[in-house]
C-alpha cells in the first residue's frame, strides 16, 4: 500500500509540473480534477479488492493522467514557441537567437510526443519511474529553454525602448545646441549623465544579448535587463531634468 502511495505521488508530480494545470484558457486540455478523483476512486476499489480487474483499472487511469500531463506539456511548449515567432527580432544576431530557441522548443516537442507513444507499454512498476524521469528531464530541459525564451520576448521588445531612448537624448541635444544652452554647465552635466546612462544600459544589453546567444542557463538575464531598464528610467529624469533647466534659463533671459 505504501508502494502504491509513492506511485501516486510520483504522478501527481507529473500532474503539477506544468504551470497550465493553473490556466483557465487550457481547462480542457489541462484539468486534471476528474481523472484525479478517478484515480483515488480507483485506489479505493483496490484497497478493498486486489483483483486483476482493480489492478488493471488503476493502471489505466495512471497511464490516462500521464498522456493528459504529456499532452498539456506540448500544449504549453507550443504556446511559448508561438509567442517566439512572433517576437520581432530586429537584427540577424536577434534573428539567430530567436530560431535557435524555436528549434530547441522543436526537440523538445518531438521528445514529448515519443514519450507519449511509449505510455501504453508501462506497467504498475514502470508508470512510477516514467513520471519521475519525465519531471526530472523536464527540469533539466525545457524550464531552462522556457526561462531564456520568455527573457527573449522582452528583450527584443526592450531594444525598442533602448532605441526610443537614444534617439530622445539626440533630439534634445539638437534642441539645445540650437538655443545655445548646450555649453551651460548645469545642461552640460545633465547631457552627459543622460549619456552616461544610456550607454551603460546598452552595455547591460549587450551583456543580456550575449547570455542569449550561448543560450546560458542558469544565468542571471533577468537581473541584467532590469538593470538596462533602471539606465533608461534614470535617463528620462535626466531629460526632465535638462527640459525643466531649458526652461528655467530661457525664462529668466527675458
Amino acid at each position: 500500500m505504501q508502494k502504491n502511495k509513492l506511485i501516486i505521488g510520483a504522478l501527481i508530480a507529473v500532474v503539477l509540473m506544468s504551470p497550465l494545470f493553473y490556466r483557465a484558457e487550457a481547462a480542457d486540455a489541462c484539468d486534471f480534477k476528474d481523472n484525479l478523483k478517478e484515480l483515488l476512486s480507483a485506489q479505493a476499489a483496490l484497497r478493498a479488492n486486489d483483483s486483476q480487474e482493480n489492478i488493471l483499472k488503476e493502471l489505466s487511469v495512471r497511464k490516462k493522467i500521464i498522456s493528459q500531463a504529456i499532452d498539456c506539456s506540448i500544449r504549453e511548449t507550443l504556446g511559448l514557441q508561438s509567442s517566439v515567432k512572433l517576437a520581432e527580432a530586429n537584427s540577424p544576431a536577434l534573428r539567430e537567437i530567436k530560431n535557435r530557441i524555436i528549434s530547441r522548443l522543436d526537440e523538445i516537442i518531438g521528445y514529448y510526443q515519443t514519450q507519449n507513444g511509449a505510455v501504453r507499454d508501462l506497467g504498475i512498476g514502470g508508470s512510477k519511474i516514467f513520471s519521475a524521469n519525465l519531471k526530472s528531464w523536464r527540469d533539466s530541459n525545457y524550464v531552462p529553454v522556457s526561462e531564456l525564451g520568455n527573457n527573449f520576448i522582452v528583450f527584443v521588445k526592450n531594444q525598442d525602448v533602448l532605441q526610443t531612448t537614444q534617439n530622445r537624448l539626440n533630439q534634445m541635444t539638437l534642441t539645445l545646441k540650437t538655443l545655445g544652452l548646450a555649453d551651460n554647465q548645469k545642461i552640460s552635466g545633465l547631457l552627459n549623465q543622460a549619456e552616461k546612462n544610456i550607454r551603460m544600459a546598452n552595455e547591460d544589453n549587450l551583456l543580456a544579448e550575449d547570455i542569449f546567444k550561448r543560450l546560458a542557463w542558469p544565468n542571471n538575464v533577468s537581473d541584467i535587463m532590469v538593470s538596462s531598464l533602471q539606465r533608461l528610467k534614470d535617463s528620462y529624469q535626466n531629460f526632465f531634468d535638462l527640459s525643466k533647466e531649458a526652461q528655467s534659463i530661457i525664462s529668466n533671459s527675458k
